[in-house]
């Protein structure tokens, strides 16, 4: 059994290709799953492997598969409802960038997260894109920064630009700065900022905003717990159910 990508006829065409897995602070994954829900996506399709996570469950809509793909309009998002396993991570890339460009997808936005440590100056985010991107597409990254000489892309959006330039496609890896030891909402609040104005859509980003914000907060409590445990000689507190 090979890694097929089964979806509605034309799914593809003329839409614009988005692909986020979970990389550095979920931002990919986060990025994906947030824009299907602000614009109401609908799903037109499902990439079966032999690898993928034996496990499905039900959501508001029906039954819920690990890879799928969703109509949002002006683009085809995939969305990994799991972390792709290791026989995945390289075999699905490669099917979804084939099937993008032979379906008659026009270009694809590929979301990742760089690591916080590695920030330089004010910019939220950097970008690595494709020849035919910046021929055709290069207004959308006009006055941002592209990754720098000596950091690399890798795994799954690597593996799709290489794919996606040795065939003389248009795509572009958008990499917010992200925190790489927990998900990070806003630093995929910035990638969805720039989805939103490369399909020329408004996409609400609040609820991302809300997630940042319960994130202090619980770490603020995490922090304020392990204060209280140095305080008192590192002997647990009491709890009661």
């Amino acid at each position: 059994m090979s890694v097929e990508v089964i979806a509605a006829e034309g799914a593809f065409r003329g839409k614009v290709f988005i692909a986020g897995y979970h990389g550095f602070g979920l931002v990919g994954y986060l990025t994906v799953r947030h824009i299907i829900g602000a614009l109401g996506g609908r799903k037109v399709g499902y990439v079966i492997s032999p690898h993928m996570p034996q496990i499905v469950n039900m959501g508001p809509d029906g039954l819920v598969a690990p890879y799928e793909l969703y109509d949002v309009g002006p683009a085809v998002v995939f969305l990994p409802n799991v972390p792709l396993p290791r026989g995945d991570m390289i075999r699905v890339p490669y099917k979804l960038a084939e099937a993008s460009i032979s379906g008659g997808s026009r270009a694809a936005l590929l979301i990742g997260g760089l690591d916080a440590s590695y920030r330089r100056g004010d910019s939220a985010l950097r970008y690595a894109a494709t020849r035919p991107f910046l021929r055709q597409y290069g207004e959308l990254v006009r006055g941002l920064v592209p990754l720098e000489e000596g950091l690399s892309v890798v795994g799954p959006l690597a593996a799709m630009l290489a794919y996606y330039e040795a065939h003389d496609f248009p795509s572009v890896a958008i990499l917010p700065y992200a925190d790489p030891s927990s998900a990070d909402p806003l630093a995929a609040k910035a990638a969805v900022e720039f989805v939103a104005q490369a399909l020329g859509v408004t996409i609400d980003t609040s609820e991302l905003v809300r997630l940042a914000e319960e994130k202090v907060r619980l770490e603020r409590k995490v922090e304020e717990l392990r204060k209280r445990m140095r305080e008192e000689g590192g002997r647990i507190p009491s709890f009661y159910v």
